[in-house]
């Protein structure tokens, strides 16, 4: 009976599909039912873990990537060469204080777990030598040994620039202690405002004299996990070494640079950049039965830091891409245009394999009408942003959206890796899938980014929103 309403609704494959209540209904049952999405990320993240473009642990994802795919009867799953930068982290990092005022109620000589309002009530009493949680952030050079300076804290720009030009940051480390904004409800919007700090901080402040930079962790949750991320010189400034410190670092760092006059930080990283190693992008697809050369895009990056295992960062958008392909699949969806689902590589640190894909292709003539994009977690589904000039073809299903909770409908659409779509079609519409966001810098670019962080429904709801959304597309553009 069920092959008999799947023939039913999708016999015809010059008419248009009915993407209507029992589409839905189809599609999520299928997803809650029988979803893949979880299991697959488990097996990514357990069996490789993280990712770093250009590391043996990326060359075995793509490996695994791609055999995988092959098992699900796809139209064709290849694999698409791209060089991509290589950064690697060494054995040798560490961050640690001196100072004559810090409390020696944390036991061990290591800062242990504590509540960041019980910290402000502790005394401040005579300490040794303490390690404290940071890590290298990506692209960083290294310190040509252990490297020991005073510390300058700065909570803006304006005040970087106002205490470099009366020459306090010279010789000095400069910890750049901006946090998230937390009357900002979206969290992407509060690191939108505080990861310039990160990304160009160094720069900045070497343009100063300083010697080396600590970084507030990108979260707005106070605790002892740094967070690391990407970060870029500029080629006319001398380059210093950066470090991300957790959050509770930098509050404690921020309190003692004000108390104590004699604070001393010492620095040891071993990172270093290498030459560019090859890679590629994961591709499957569908093919389109109306418009094969007319193809849809979707996916997430393939890579991640080498903090954690890149589960919600960007497993999840992967796997969100690869469980929508197999649910319209699975119920018998046969597409107009050709679906494309890929795993981009490097989105992390240099977007190659972005700019790849969309190089080639330029140079195959593909005609894109579309792209979607996922990379905010595995967290409850709650809408997508979209180009305005398809909003009103999408607002056509808002009551579809919004009796399964992703009705929630931003102007303007895109992603880091889609972005250069529009440079082959510029015509083509973005979209981008938008979870919650309450929870995913307490593990974005951290070592709590595991396949634990996620819930298995939250992630096969928002395959199912991904695969209902690149239905919508295939069916109402042209």
């Amino acid at each position: 009976m069920r092959l008999l309403l799947t023939g039913f609704l999708f016999i015809a494959s010059s008419a248009r599909a009915q993407i209507d209540s029992v589409f839905f209904r189809r599609v999520f049952n299928e997803a809650l039912e029988n979803g893949q999405a979880y299991s697959r990320l488990g097996e990514l993240c357990k069996t490789i873990g993280s990712r770093l473009s250009g590391s043996p642990q990326a060359d075995k994802a793509v490996a695994w990537g791609k055999q995988m795919l092959s098992g699900y009867g796809f139209d064709s799953v290849y694999l698409q060469p791209v060089m991509v930068p290589r950064w690697e982290r060494s054995k040798t990092e560490a961050l640690s204080f001196t100072s004559a005022v810090f409390n020696t109620a944390i036991k061990g000589e290591k800062l242990q777990d504590f509540n960041c309002e019980a910290f402000e009530e502790l005394p401040l009493k005579p300490s040794k030598n303490h390690k404290i949680p940071a890590v290298a952030l990506g692209g960083s050079v290294g310190t040509s040994g252990k490297l020991q300076a005073g510390i300058v804290s700065v909570h803006s720009d304006a005040q970087l620039d106002s205490l470099g030009k009366a020459g306090v940051l010279k010789g000095k480390m400069v910890l750049l202690n901006r946090p998230f904004p937390e009357t900002y409800l979206n969290t992407f919007r509060a690191y939108g405002a505080c990861v310039g700090q990160r990304v160009n901080g160094a720069s900045k402040a070497t343009a100063f004299g300083a010697v080396a930079v600590l970084v507030r962790s990108m979260s707005n949750r106070c605790d002892l996990h740094a967070h690391t991320g990407v970060m870029i010189y500029d080629d006319k400034q001398s380059k210093i070494p950066a470090m991300a410190v957790a959050t509770a670092v930098a509050n404690l760092l921020d309190k003692l640079s004000q108390q104590d006059p004699n604070l001393r930080i010492s620095m040891e990283l071993g990172c270093q950049s290498m030459p560019d190693a090859p890679s590629a992008n994961v591709v499957a697809e569908t093919r389109g039965s109306n418009y094969p050369k007319s193809i849809i895009t979707f996916g997430g990056h393939f890579d991640s830091w080498d903090q954690g295992e890149g589960a919600h960062d960007d497993g999840a958008g992967c796997m969100h891409a690869f469980e929508a392909l197999r649910l319209l699949k699975s119920i018998g969806y046969q597409p107009r245009h050709t679906l494309r689902c890929v795993w981009w590589m490097n989105e992390e640190n240099g977007l190659r394999g972005a700019t790849e894909y969309a190089a080639v292709a330029g140079k195959n003539n593909e005609k894109h009408l579309a792209a979607l994009e996922s990379d905010r977690g595995g967290f409850t589904p709650r809408g997508f942003g979209v180009d305005s000039v398809f909003l009103p073809k999408v607002l056509k299903y808002k009551a579809l959206l919004d009796a399964y909770s992703i009705g929630e409908i931003e102007k303007g659409g895109g992603g880091a890796d889609i972005g250069p779509i529009r440079k082959v079609n510029p015509n083509a519409v973005l979209v981008g899938f938008i979870p919650d966001s309450q929870r995913y810098f307490d593990v974005h670019h951290s070592e709590t980014d595991v396949f634990e962080s996620v819930n298995k429904r939250e992630l096969h709801l928002g395959a199912a929103a991904v695969a209902v959304m690149i239905a919508i597309l295939d069916q109402e553009l042209d």
